[in-house]
């Protein structure tokens, strides 16, 4: 891939081309006013280069500038991150929430989950804004990388945006909204009636979290718009007409290997906040990405190593459990015997209304 200047696109490396480092330089002049100092982009683009070379060219980075020279967009992607998603590229999470560095650019670490049930990246991006042209050239590029193969669903933070993007650029992925993001504001939106309504919060949290079939929780949804008269507060129902997008009745009915849940968003932010400050520039925001992928596949490593040499122990002696032991990861062996467990352990109610509820004993 040789270093391209074209519609405001640039990219690769100057290798064959004729394009010397003083044309790099000229070009990061021209830009730096607007989002980077020079120094800070040339060791940035430098250190992309010097990737790029030792990976024997695969790995894949693109920069996007537009028409009046400011930088628009960065794409880097490792070749073990394209590898990763090969194999666990089914569900792919998108978060451009990530805003800590010096340029105040939003940060677009695009993850996974692997056998081991532990978030992986893809690959990582920073935009200049949240627009659907800068969105659209991200995942365009990250698709490039990935041998525009798109996964079965993508789990984002609620953006028109980015929902416009995927529906232009991948129409049939399944587009799902992480939980996390939305219930952090239910402090901020329902504040009131959290605190003028004892039982609200206990009331929503069961039509959200603990509705088992759709019908169950379109009744308890109902009731509770009645009970605190919410029919015309627009943010719960701007909530509901996306409900498909981020309720876990609806989303429990595609596949998500658990990436909608808050735990999962809430660890990768503790993570990031560890490499990245308000004062990170870009060589080292590159620097710590590839930080980020080397601390990933050495706990990869530690639990292949779990997996191949320590004992399972079992809590049955059925058969599905103790072929289970040879099929799966050490994690995802221990959850699949919370489910068996759970199985094991609950009644099936019918109601008059024909639904059924599921209760575990305990």
């Amino acid at each position: 891939m040789g270093y391209k200047i074209s519609s405001g696109i640039f990219y690769g490396t100057t290798e064959n081309i004729g394009l010397g480092n003083q044309d790099v330089q000229n070009v990061f002049r021209d830009i730096r006013h607007y989002v980077f100092d020079s120094s800070d982009a040339l060791e940035g683009l430098a250190l992309l280069r010097e990737l790029k070379r030792n990976s024997q060219g695969e790995f894949f980075y693109k920069i996007y500038v537009d028409e009046e020279n400011h930088v628009s967009a960065m794409l880097w992607v490792d070749p073990r991150s394209v590898n990763a998603y090969k194999n666990f590229g089914d569900v792919v999470v998108f978060d451009s929430t990530y805003r800590t560095n010096r340029y105040c650019m939003p940060f677009v670490p695009i993850m996974g989950v692997n056998h081991h049930y532990q978030s992986i990246l893809f690959g990582f991006a920073l935009i200049r804004d949240e627009t659907k042209e800068s969105y659209l050239w991200v995942f365009k590029s990250w698709l490039e990388a990935m041998g525009n193969v798109a996964p079965q669903t993508i789990i984002t933070d609620q953006d028109i945006a980015i929902g416009n993007t995927i529906a232009e650029v991948s129409p049939n992925t399944i587009h799902l909204f992480c939980t996390w993001h939305i219930s952090t504001k239910f402090g901020e939106k329902l504040s009131h009636l959290y605190a003028n309504h004892d039982h609200f919060k206990e009331d929503f949290n069961s039509c959200i979290y603990k509705s088992v079939t759709v019908a169950q929780f379109e009744d308890r949804w109902e009731a509770l718009v009645e009970k605190y008269d919410l029919m015309n507060h627009s943010w719960l129902q701007d909530k509901y007409s996306v409900r498909h997008k981020w309720v876990p009745v609806y989303t429990k009915l595609h596949f998500t290997t658990g990436m909608t849940t808050t735990s999962r968003s809430e660890s990768m932010n503790s993570f990031f906040d560890e490499l990245f400050n308000a004062s990170t520039g870009l060589k080292e925001f590159i620097e710590n990405s590839q930080k980020a992928l080397e601390k990933q596949y050495l706990r990869e490593r530690e639990a292949d190593y779990e997996t191949k040499n320590k004992e399972r122990s079992k809590i049955t002696s059925s058969s599905l459990e103790n072929h289970a032991t040879s099929t799966y990861t050490k994690k995802m062996f221990r959850r699949f015997q919370h489910k068996l467990k759970e199985s094991g352990a609950y009644v099936v109610i019918e109601k008059e209304s024909n639904a059924i509820y599921k209760h575990y004993e305990a």
